[in-house]
């Protein structure tokens, strides 16, 4: 079947308590042997004197910005079968160390070492066999569960397991382990689908990661949300996981006490420090032994949340329980097995394993072509609202200024140039709140497995083009003919590279802001102010000097401007004949394949800058 994913990392040899642990998930690793190929790497994954400080700037704004410890001294390990939770009150540093776990965080300062199998973590051979789930569920609405597999599949695999009789059942096999048969065939769901609940959405995150096979899964929060039933059935599942070989470590709030007796390993944070790390069957011995007994028949993970949450009184006396925990066996066991593991990586020497090659920049651009073109035609808020909208308001306009009515005079047909091109470029905005929830999936595969940007830019350009002319089609057969316009194909062709470019400062604009309603906001307001200085209301040597840049700068300036030579200018062989609200406009020496080459230059280098801007800043990093 090819090389797993989990092949390609730097890793160590199994040390002797790796080769029991091995022998003791023996039964789960050849279960997975049959539906994955081969068995996850056994990885053992340990972190020591892990700190993080941030730059805070004071209220304001003003004064030297200050540092503020996230983290401080953190040290755990956690290996192949164990399930480790990392517990505390909320802001404790918990999704800030799995971050870094994960190679997530590219700002603030770092210190500490992070190992894999005793050997000083390589970035990008790490993410080659860890997977990490978000918090938040990066999810396609109007795809089914077996449809997001299959395309997650087409962008992760290697290419040889792209092949049906080998994609299929290891589509199945994930869909089994993780509970998802039920729902194989339902949409994801979302305002126009209804679709799969939120626990089921969780899993299905989970198990696009497990198409890779990976040897580590780092998850935030996974059961936040979700009811207690759902909760205890998504530990249960990933407690399967650790059975077959797995590194698990997740955060979780307050889990319930038959979810806390799932876990092997516990990490309690308070204010970045550690208060525990260790056997769970040892916390609360530990917390006893410093005169904080957990009362019988309680939950022990919200007792002891509630003592190191510093924000409620009654809290435990926390600098006193970090400091006994630095002191404690617990720690010093933990300590023992990271230096271990060090001994036995340096005797053993370390391999490399063989490198698969991953699916080309071509087949990516290829497999998210085909995905955002069944995406545009199956979420009706992303043309098919917008085509109805347009045919309407095409259908008034051209009924109101009909080529029949005597009274329509030359004025009027300038407004109306004006004002179907203003109307259908301002409906662009309504592409950005889409994109957003587009960009949050592109974050996840961007960060998990190495998207290519330019493939993603260029695919998700050239699936918008036939929607948009689609678009402009209709919008132009329906003015054109009933209000008696000329030169039909240059009115559709300047309309349909006016709304892509409207289409390229919108996906631009989506990369500056993270809800929708402030996109649209800003891109309505954009657009206002193009048609302000697009020539229209005053004529382009009327526009002040301060504010004319602007005037070269809109989209809207160079397709009013081909409009109006196009229905005034273009053979008229008399200059006299051309209207006086056209020669006021200044029109008359209009270029019209220029004009019409500047707005596919405006849209192309705007696609260049959407990329720029998605490969400096959206990295699946922060």
């Amino acid at each position: 079947m090819g090389k797993t994913r989990a092949e390609t990392a730097y890793v160590a040899p199994c040390s002797d308590s790796k080769q029991q642990a091995e022998s003791a998930v023996a039964p789960a690793l050849r279960r997975t042997a049959e539906g994955l190929g081969k068995p996850p790497l056994l990885c053992t994954l340990s972190w020591s004197d892990v700190s993080y400080n941030v730059s805070v700037k004071k209220r304001f704004g003003f004064g030297r910005k200050t540092k503020k410890a996230i983290l401080k001294n953190v040290s755990g390990r956690c290996a192949p079968g164990e399930l480790t939770a990392v517990m505390g009150p909320s802001g404790c540093g918990k999704t800030t160390l799995l971050d870094i776990l994960a190679d997530r965080i590219c700002t603030g300062e770092r210190s500490g070492i992070i190992e894999s199998n005793g050997v000083k973590r390589q970035p990008q051979a790490f993410r080659s066999v860890a997977s990490y789930v978000a918090q938040e569920e990066a999810l396609l609405g109007c795809f089914t569960v077996r449809e997001t597999l299959q395309m997650a599949a087409q962008l992760t695999l290697p290419h040889a397991k792209l092949v049906k009789s080998v994609l299929n059942p290891l589509i199945d096999h994930v869909i089994q382990e993780m509970g998802l048969w039920s729902c194989e065939k339902t949409y994801v769901g979302d305002v126009f689908y209804k679709g799969i609940s939120g626990g089921q959405k969780r899993r299905l995150s989970i198990a696009i990661e497990l198409l890779s096979n990976p040897s580590v899964l780092l998850l935030d929060e996974p059961t936040s949300g979700l009811d207690s039933a759902a909760t205890y059935k998504l530990i249960q599942l990933i407690g399967h996981l650790c059975q077959e070989g797995r590194t698990v470590i997740c955060t979780i709030h307050q889990p319930s006490s038959l979810v806390y007796n799932m876990f092997t390993n516990i990490m309690i944070l308070a204010k970045g420090e550690t208060v525990y790390f260790g056997p769970r069957r040892n916390m609360i011995p530990h917390f006893a032994a410093q005169g904080y007994e957990c009362p019988p028949y309680s939950n022990p993970s919200e007792y002891f949340n509630g003592l190191v949450n510093a924000d409620f009184e009654g809290h435990g006396d926390i600098p006193k329980l970090v400091s006994s925990y630095s002191s404690s066996l617990e720690r010093q066991d933990v300590l023992l097995l990271i230096d271990q593991d060090r001994r036995q990586a340096a005797e053993r020497g370390v391999k490399k394993a063989p490198r698969y090659l991953k699916p080309s920049a071509f087949q990516q651009f290829i497999f998210i072509l085909l995905r955002n073109l069944r995406k545009n035609i199956r979420n009706p808020g992303i043309y098919a609202v917008r085509l109805a909208m347009y045919i309407i308001l095409a259908a008034m306009v051209g009924t109101m200024f009909l080529r029949t009515n005597d009274r329509i005079s030359d004025q009027d047909t300038v407004i109306l140039l004006f004002g179907v091109h203003a109307f259908f470029v301002f409906n662009t905005v309504a592409v950005v709140p889409f994109f957003i929830e587009e960009r949050a999936v592109f974050l996840r595969e961007r960060g998990n497995s190495s998207l290519n940007v330019v493939s993603y830019v260029l695919a998700n350009y050239f699936a918008a083009i036939p929607g948009i002319f689609i678009l402009a089609l209709f919008a132009s057969v329906i003015v054109v003919y009933l209000a008696g316009l000329k030169a039909f194909g240059y009115y559709l062709l300047n309309m349909f590279l006016s709304m892509l470019a409207a289409e390229s400062v919108m996906h631009v604009l989506g990369t500056m802001v993270n809800d929708g309603i402030i996109g649209i906001a800003l891109g309505a307001s954009l657009f206002g102010m193009f048609a302000l200085v697009e020539g229209f209301m005053i004529p382009r040597a009327a526009i002040p000097t301060y504010w004319r840049w602007m005037h070269y700068l809109a989209l809207h300036s160079y397709a009013f401007k081909t409009f109006l030579h196009m229905e005034f200018v273009d053979g008229v062989d008399d200059p006299t004949k051309i209207p006086f609200e056209v020669t006021r406009l200044g029109v008359e020496d209009v270029n019209v394949g220029e004009n019409m080459a500047t707005l596919a230059g405006y849209s192309l280098i705007l696609e260049v800058v959407f990329a720029l801007i998605l490969y400096k800043v959206h990295t699946g990093r922060r």
